[in-house]
């Protein structure tokens, strides 16, 4: 599937952006990969589940509007970093509808975001380290 290698080149790109941070931006990042294919393969039924909690009440509701609000401030004061996970949760929302189309259950779909989007990002951290240690001598 093209969509696999578009997905692997995306998590490639943001490895290799994030390769000079710390080891615990790492930890953070192979999280941020597991919790978009997660996110991306988790049935419909629970997210709406969880909605319908939210706002059964006039208490929830209002309080989900303004943390709402405040997550959209946050979300344009950190556009940046907005825009490039959302670059990612595209592409996995692309092989994800791929992974529908050829048949694929949830679980297998999960794991194979999950793999492939830790490979993306494990190449580019493997291939920004070897270039800046001058290893491809």
């Amino acid at each position: 599937m093209p969509s696999l290698a578009l997905l692997l080149l995306t998590y490639g790109v943001f490895g290799w952006l994030f390769a000079s941070c710390d080891w615990r931006v790492w930890l953070l990042e192979a999280s941020l990969v597991l919790l978009i294919a997660l996110a991306l393969t988790a049935p419909l039924t629970s997210l709406q589940t969880c909605l319908t909690n939210l706002l059964q009440s006039d208490v929830r509701a209002f309080s989900s509007v303004i943390l709402g609000a405040f997550g959209t401030v946050v979300m344009l004061c950190w556009i940046e970093l907005f825009v490039r996970v959302l670059v990612l949760a595209s592409a996995g929302a692309l092989v994800r509808l791929d992974l529908q189309a050829a048949g694929y259950t949830d679980i297998k779909a999960f794991w194979i975001l999950a793999m492939v989007s830790l490979a993306g990002l494990s190449v580019g951290l493997s291939v920004h380290l070897g270039i800046s240690a001058n290893c491809w001598r």
